[in-house]
């Protein structure tokens, strides 16, 4: 079950990164959806549904891009991101598909390892930090898609 500051964490990605206060290229027609609070958008995984924390689709419904967020680094949910990151585009600059992982502040080695591992392509892992205050902090580790997502 998620917590409170997981789903803290999927709002201000959404919020600040999907897309930048200042980017200039992000198209139009995308929307960012999040699944806490209540399910909105899901992709179909394993004859069911899975609910990917953040989804971009475009006004035709199509998904775009995926980001999920964990708060402990473990095998299991690594089918499901796969899937994810199948059913994210792949245009980025490198092909490499429109997948984004979130994970807690030291353990971003670790999430590119499993990542590659299990051969899911991604255009970024990303640590995240939440202060005594709340406030959460975004550090980029690899960026695999666009170098412009880098920050």
């Amino acid at each position: 079950m998620p917590s409170t500051q997981h789903d803290a964490v999927v709002r201000h990605v959404a919020r600040t990164r999907f897309p930048f206060h200042d980017q200039t290229d992000w198209p139009t027609d995308y929307v960012t959806l999040t699944n806490v609070d209540r399910p909105t958008r899901s992709i179909p995984f394993e004859g069911a549904e899975h609910f990917p924390d953040i989804v971009i689709v475009n006004t035709k419904g199509e998904v775009r891009e995926i980001g999920e967020v964990v708060e402990t680094l473990e095998d299991a949910p690594v089918a499901a991101w796969r899937t994810c990151s199948l059913t994210a585009d792949n245009l980025t600059e490198t092909g490499e598909r429109h997948f984004f992982l979130y994970v807690p502040a030291g353990q971003e080695d670790a999430a590119v390892a499993l990542l590659d591992r299990h051969e899911i392509s991604f255009a970024g892992v990303r640590g995240y930090a939440v202060d005594a205050a709340g406030a959460v902090a975004i550090v980029p580790h690899v960026t695999r898609g666009d170098s412009k997502d880098h920050r």
